[in-house]
């Protein structure tokens, strides 16, 4: 919902997603993929449709703004998860078996 106070919308509005509607249903898409083959890119790409919708365009009701803040907290997380077992994987690699039991 954007403001009719013909204020220019917010840096997090989409108007290729009109509404929280919009976001939602592709946020649904994203997890859905996420859910049947996880990676960072989708954790990244859900985290920033989650991020959109907590444009001020977006609060449609205190349930959009709450379930915005929850999804936006879940799927930064998930990026974080995937982020940290990247760099674990990448120290690993350093990190001769030699080493480890000396």
């Amino acid at each position: 919902m954007q403001s009719s106070h013909g204020a220019s919308p917010s840096q997090l509005f989409d108007p290729d997603l009109p509404t929280a509607s919009a976001v939602l249903v592709s946020l649904s898409c994203v997890a859905t993929r996420y859910a049947m083959n996880p990676s960072e890119d989708l954790a990244l790409l859900g985290c920033s449709l989650a991020q959109t919708l907590n444009a001020p365009e977006y609060a449609e009701s205190g349930l959009i703004t709450s379930a915005a803040r929850q999804l936006l907290r879940e799927w930064r997380d998930l990026l974080q998860a995937h982020q940290t077992f990247a760099m674990q994987q990448a120290v690993s690699e350093f990190v001769t078996p030699s080493a480890t039991l000396q």
